[in-house]
């Protein structure tokens, strides 16, 4: 018991000690990041290098101080040195003194010859200290010291006298000690008149040493002095400038980051007046005014439209969401999907700066017809959008979309052209047709394409049927990538015939969809599909070449007209095509005759026309289809020289009884002979209208009055139905 009682109290202990250990290891963490200058603030790093700067001061002035305190430590041991050396001085001048008076008494007491020997030595340092005076006088360049100098030397030199003359004192005590007695009397003399000068230059060496000493500490305690506040008061205005500079940049820094964070926050504005400073400040700041601008910019390009400054699809759809979650508290709306009429032939006719103007002004119309709280959006190309909210009855919608499509389409006017165009619009209620975005969109688009359908310029409601159209139309569209594959397509062959012998002289090609499920589909509800995926370019090729092929066998001079779409005039292989079908079929040129309409010479004349060239240069013969019912002018008439002008059926179906329709056909059957281009009349169903044109100079008909189109494999024998000469 004891022992596992023991053994607890140590278990308490290494515990203790293991958890103050542990409690002292965060400190070291705590302690760098203090340490770190990374973690300080801002305003401390800023003050920090002033304090530093204001250190180096005091310890400069310090350094100063001492200095002068060494450098008057210097002078006073120089003067010192005089001191001594003058009192030195003076000291060998009392002891030759008294050496002279004891030498004095031993002459008189006939003293032995050794004294004279210590005189000698005395004399010889009191000279070399006098001239050791002397000269530190001089160096020193003290007020008298010149003739201080000069005494002190004379001094020394009558002092070498006074010791030569020792020597020939001793020798004559040998003799006559009364003779030597007479003989050094004016010796004597002269020793104290030396040692009388001595001690007066001495004393006054000592004075001047003293004053100069005197002035020297004052000199040095003043130079301290004024160290000591030079450097204090240097400090303090450092300190005070570093402290103003520190408080301003602190200021301004706070300032930028206020700045910075309402930038990044899409708040607030940067201070105008900080713009106008020079320093880094306001480079800063007006780098922070550009980028907030650009953010700005940025922000609102990422939710309008650049053009029309519009709500883009991305808007639109937030606004969709908004909406939706009013809904459940009993607010529907609805959402109308507009598609703009004929807007790419003006596009393609005046250009897209026209068509961007004329985009800005469909904007503001729709914009003006919407109630307040209403939103309109651009989602791209010609297509808009609108929500109207707070809906209780469709009948509101239908008549929005009513004024919409009146006032889309009337006249505009944009530098000096004169546009019509026309709107469809796809409307969709929620909740009943949906309750997400993407659902409703989806659905009004729907309905827009069955607005499409009956005829363009009108409205339509989302129905479920329409799902089932639009399911159809891209059930056609994936058949139509195959068809071409699985040899899917067949050509028709109508023929055209000469207006009075009703002979034949060519065939027009008409492609027909012979699809596995739905049966025979007529050009007028694919080729849309095709020209809209871009399949129309390998569809035309095929065309061209199957045509070709089957004319080659065809009797005389008997021509096929081929279909060109307007799509066709973009790929830049189009008359190499035309060269290619020609050379595999050998089929001469002249019996090819390639069908544009007006809309081709519509979308970039220039490149279109230069094609147009080339393609009649190689001897084909080119046509214009539909004449009468484009836009274009009939300048182009004048500028391509066409070998023909087709006359389209809309004005040939109320012949002979429409007298305008006659007068239309009047004229353009003149302005074809004018320009020496034949003319076909399509759509010919009876015997009055073929009359009627054959009296009208019409060239060649063509028409159910004829024939229907037929497959190539009966060609032949139409042809000898309606041209037995031919065929013989």
């Amino acid at each position: 018991m004891p022992h596992n009682s023991d053994a607890a109290v140590r278990g308490k202990g290494d515990r203790r000690r293991r958890r103050r250990r542990w409690r002292w290891r965060p400190a070291v963490p705590r302690l760098l990041g203090v340490v770190r200058l990374s973690n300080w603030p801002f305003a401390l790093k800023m003050a920090f290098c002033p304090l530093l700067a204001a250190v180096a001061l005091i310890g400069m002035g310090l350094h100063g101080i001492m200095a002068a305190d060494d450098q008057a430590g210097l002078i006073r041991a120089v003067i010192r040195d005089d001191l001594a050396t003058a009192m030195s001085l003076s000291a060998s001048a009392n002891e030759l003194q008294e050496i002279n008076s004891s030498l004095y008494r031993l002459t008189t007491l006939q003293a032995s010859r050794s004294s004279n020997l210590d005189v000698k030595s005395a004399i010889d340092d009191l000279v070399d200290r006098s001239t050791t005076l002397a000269e530190a006088l001089h160096a020193r360049g003290a007020p008298g010291a010149a003739a201080d100098r000069a005494e002190l030397l004379d001094a020394a030199a009558k002092l070498r006298v006074y010791r030569d003359a020792i020597d020939v004192f001793g020798s004559m005590l040998e003799i006559d000690f009364a003779s030597a007695v007479e003989f050094f009397r004016p010796f004597d003399k002269n020793a104290s008149e030396v040692l009388g000068l001595i001690d007066a230059i001495s004393r006054r060496s000592i004075h001047d040493a003293n004053s100069r000493a005197r002035s020297s500490a004052l000199i040095a305690e003043r130079i301290r002095e004024a160290l000591i506040a030079a450097s204090v008061g240097a400090t303090l205005v450092l300190f005070g400038i570093a402290s103003v500079l520190t408080r301003a940049t602190v200021r301004s820094v706070r300032r930028i980051a206020v700045a910075t964070e309402n930038v990044a926050r899409g708040v607030g504005q940067v201070d105008i007046e900080a713009l106008e400073r020079r320093d880094e400040l306001g480079t800063i700041v007006r780098s922070l005014a550009v980028f907030q601008a650009n953010v700005s910019q940025i922000a609102f390009l990422a939710h309008h439209d650049p053009l029309t400054r519009l709500p883009n699809r991305v808007l639109f759809h937030d606004r969709i969401q908004q909406a939706l979650a009013r809904v459940d508290r009993g607010h529907g709306f609805a959402v109308l999907c507009l598609d703009l009429d004929r807007f790419k032939m003006v596009n393609d006719t005046l250009g897209h700066p026209i068509g961007d103007a004329l985009l800005r002004q469909v904007a503001e119309r729709l914009q003006a017809c919407v109630r307040e709280g209403d939103s309109v959006a651009r989602l791209g190309g010609d297509e808009f959008a609108v929500i109207m909210l707070n809906l209780d009855d469709p009948a509101v919608v239908d008549a929005l979309a009513t004024r919409i499509i009146e006032v889309v389409g009337a006249g505009y006017e944009i530098e000096g052209h004169q546009i019509s165009i026309g709107t469809s619009i796809g409307m969709a209620l929620s909740p009943v047709d949906g309750t997400a975005p993407y659902e409703l969109l989806k659905k009004a688009d729907t309905a827009l394409y069955g607005a499409k359908a009956n005829g363009r310029g009108t409205a339509c409601f989302y129905e479920d049927a329409m799902n089932s159209a639009l399911q159809s139309r891209r059930e056609l569209e994936i058949g139509l990538r195959h068809a071409l594959a699985r040899d899917e397509f067949q050509l028709y062959y109508q023929p055209l015939v000469d207006a009075r012998s009703h002979h034949v002289c060519g065939f027009e090609a008409l492609i027909r969809w012979h699809h596995p499920e739905k049966g025979v589909i007529p050009p007028d509800t694919f080729i849309p599909i095709a020209e809209s995926t871009g399949l129309i370019t390998a569809i035309g090729e095929w065309v061209l070449r199957r045509s070709c092929i089957d004319a080659a066998g065809w009797p005389g001079d008997i021509k096929v007209a081929v279909n060109l779409s307007s799509s066709q005039f973009k790929d830049r292989h189009l008359v190499r095509n035309v060269r290619a079908a020609l050379a595999a079929s050998l089929l001469p040129p002249q019996r090819l005759e390639l069908e544009i309409t007006e809309s081709v010479l519509l979308t970039e004349s220039s490149m279109t026309m230069a094609i147009l060239h080339e393609i009649k240069a190689l001897g084909v013969r080119i046509s214009m289809d539909d004449f009468g019912t484009g836009y274009s002018s009939l300048s182009y008439l004048r500028s391509f020289p066409f070998d023909k002008v087709k006359i389209d059926r809309s004005f040939i179906k109320d012949l002979p009884n429409d007298r305008n329709a006659m007068a239309i056909v009047r004229a353009i059957v003149g302005l074809s002979m004018t320009f020496g281009m034949s003319v076909t009349a399509e759509g010919v169903e009876t015997d009055e209208q073929a009359v009627q044109l054959a009296l009208e100079e019409c060239d060649q008909l063509q028409g159910f009055l004829f024939s229907k189109p037929i497959p190539a494999a009966g060609v032949h024998d139409l042809i000898e139905t309606l041209s037995p000469v031919a065929v013989r």
